[in-house]
């Protein structure tokens, strides 16, 4: 396959069969980096629609990215034979002081996001979308000791280094809620319970 031009117009057809090498090109136009490239195309070789997992932490201001960005991404990976989820973070969204902890507030803000998507094209009748929050609720007794060694694993220093980087506050005010972040981010990942 040496143009992905041709493999973008060709899933563009409802119902058409690509193979494994075909999907490999579709999903590498989707990401910067894929460090285990021979991985992936033994995955698709052998599993003919595995799951893609996106990430998406709720806006009131959904960027370029977050808004039409995601709905390529999603619609390739569709077209590509993937089953995608799409995990809202929106249990993590609390730790944000602008909207507090009204997860009611955070999921009508999702429930806009997604509404968003729609008017973009994504492709949400082959797209199944996860509350985190059901999800935590549901495996709490499995997801808190994961997210306990995770945490234990970082220092404090590391764990700031994040967000001095790129964080809306200077490091002097660096809430508590955004040092756990990051390890709450990962144990939801790698918990096994959590059902994505």
């Amino acid at each position: 396959m040496d143009n992905l031009d041709d493999v973008a117009f060709d899933i563009n057809e409802d119902n058409v069969v690509i193979n494994s090498d075909e999907k490999f090109a579709v999903l590498r136009s989707i990401g910067d980096e894929c460090i285990y490239e021979d991985e992936l195309l033994g995955l698709l070789k052998n599993k003919p629609s595995p799951t893609c997992c996106v990430w998406f932490e709720p806006s009131t201001n959904m960027d370029i990215e977050q808004g039409i960005m995601k709905t390529i991404y999603v619609n390739r990976m569709v077209k590509a034979g993937c089953a995608v989820k799409i995990v809202t973070a929106d249990w993590f969204l609390q730790r944000h002081y602008k909207i507090g902890n009204n997860l009611s507030k955070i999921r009508n803000i999702g429930y806009l996001n997604i509404e968003m998507w729609k008017a973009a094209g994504m492709d949400l009748d082959r797209v199944e979308l996860v509350w985190l929050s059901d999800e935590l609720n549901l495996h709490a007794v499995d997801y808190w000791p994961v997210a306990m060694d995770v945490s234990r694993r970082y220092t404090m220093t590391r764990i700031a280094r994040i967000f001095w980087s790129n964080a809306e506050h200077g490091p002097q005010i660096l809430p508590a809620a955004e040092i756990i972040h990051p390890c709450m981010q990962v144990a939801s990942i790698l918990c096994e319970k959590v059902g994505f």
